[in-house]
């Protein structure tokens, strides 16, 4: 409340001012981004039309249409100024929450391009925003489609993960959807030891809180993918190794679960085993 008030003084101070000195560019600009920020749109346009070149009076006016899904308009001012930065990672922001990724893809190279010394800081947000969009897009994909995705998502994961480690938060979110994009991809181990590593560290709440749970249910799927894969193919009736197919899924489950709820999961395929085992023994 008391920082909300100390703003509200300096805009009106600003306006005063502005009243005594109305052509200071300086400080036209200055209002008409902070009209822009208000929502106040239609105070800030007599000084666009004032300083229609204004770079940083457009951009503000050009992240406004974006955050209002105003893309035509967006578009208009991205053209009077393709290369700039900071709208330019706008468009990717905006194109990659709405989950196209294609569209976004062209203006996150502008950024990467024009800012490769991150001197606005947005590389590590943007990395992690490609990635977990990729990430995303795994599971609602075809097999091929699903494996490229993963690709992609490690690899804009990693790079916050091994260029940006002081970007705080954006650093332990990118390595929370790097272990989660593991699981997906079916990488169980290298899922539980990047979230195993994170546990120990991270420092966001709402990171902590979800942790715990997210790593549950990752040996959850670990065991049940496993139980899967050595019923349904390795030790099918055709091998008939019904005895190595329980010790290893006994050695998953005691390696990677301690919940009852997989091990209840993980009960039941041995039953499905043993199932099997006396029906080839019948059949002899």
């Amino acid at each position: 409340m008391q920082e909300t008030l100390k703003k509200e003084k300096a805009f009106q101070e600003k306006l005063a001012k502005l009243k005594k000195t109305p052509d200071d560019v300086k400080l036209n600009r200055e209002i008409a981004i902070l009209y822009v920020q208000r929502h106040q749109i239609e105070k800030a346009e007599p000084i666009l039309e004032m300083m229609p070149d204004d770079m940083d009076i457009n951009r503000e006016f050009g992240i406004f249409y974006l955050s209002k899904n105003e893309i035509e308009k967006a578009l208009k001012i991205s053209e009077m100024m393709p290369d700039d930065v900071k709208l330019n990672y706008e468009f990717a922001v905006t194109y990659l929450e709405q989950g196209q990724i294609e569209k976004a893809l062209p203006y996150s190279q502008k950024v990467l391009d024009k800012d490769r010394d991150n001197t606005t800081g947005l590389l590590p947000n943007l990395h992690l925003e490609i990635g977990a969009t990729y990430a995303s897009m795994i599971q609602s994909s075809f097999s091929k489609d699903a494996k490229k995705y993963g690709k992609n998502a490690v690899k804009y994961l990693q790079t916050v993960i091994e260029k940006y480690p002081d970007s705080n938060v954006v650093f332990e979110t990118a390595q929370f959807h790097l272990g989660v994009t593991y699981s997906r991809t079916g990488d169980f181990e290298k899922s539980i030891e990047v979230l195993g590593k994170l546990i120990n560290h991270a420092t966001d709440e709402r990171i902590k809180e979800v942790l715990p749970y997210e790593i549950i249910e990752v040996k959850q799927l670990a065991a049940y993918r496993a139980a899967q894969d050595y019923v349904g193919v390795t030790f099918s009736p055709i091998t008939q190794d019904f005895e190595v197919a329980i010790g290893v899924l006994e050695k998953w489950m005691n390696h990677l679960n301690t919940d009852e709820r997989t091990r209840q999961a993980v009960q039941k395929e041995f039953k499905k085993i043993r199932q099997l085992a006396a029906e080839a023994e019948t059949s002899e």
